[in-house]
This record gives C-alpha cells, sequence and structure tokens, in this order.
C-alpha cells in the first residue's frame, strides 16, 4: 500500500507543469491542424466552386435551348440514361 502523499509545493510544480504541457501541446496541434485545415478548405472550395459552375452552365444551357429550340434537355438526357439500362 502506497502511502506517499506530495508536499504542498510539488503539487502546485505539477499543476504549473500539467498547464504548461497542455499549452504547448495545443500549439503544436493549432500549427499543424492549421497547415492541414488550410489545405481541406481549398480542395472543398475548389470542389464546390466547380460542381456550382457545371449545374449553373448546365441549367443556361438547359434554359437557352428551350427558348430557341424547343428542346427538352432534362428530357432528352433522362430518355438517353433509361435507353443505357
Amino acid at each position: 500500500m502506497n502511502t506517499y502523499r506530495p508536499t504542498q509545493s510539488s503539487n502546485y510544480w505539477m499543476v504549473a507543469l500539467k498547464l504548461l504541457l497542455l499549452i504547448i501541446g495545443l500549439y503544436v496541434s493549432a500549427l499543424v491542424l492549421g497547415k492541414v485545415f488550410t489545405w481541406v478548405f481549398a480542395i472543398a472550395f475548389f470542389l464546390i466552386r466547380l460542381i456550382v459552375v457545371l449545374a449553373v452552365s448546365f441549367i443556361v444551357l438547359h434554359f437557352f435551348l428551350k427558348i430557341l429550340f424547343k428542346i427538352d434537355l432534362f428530357q432528352f438526357l433522362l430518355s438517353k440514361l433509361n435507353t443505357l439500362r
């Protein structure tokens, strides 16, 4: 059975050491995760921008084909997809 009890002054040093380690760990993780999240957000922003550009261009193309040539692009693509099955 262990009967060791740290003195009051050594207990303060342990608390200070643990807080210092916590602060250093948080700082290092902020440095590492800052770099990681920069790349993650850059890739996500690029993909979202690409999807939006493709969707808007498809909708505009559909709109102009419908007005100028009475061609329903949605129906045309759906019929082509159904024939592939």
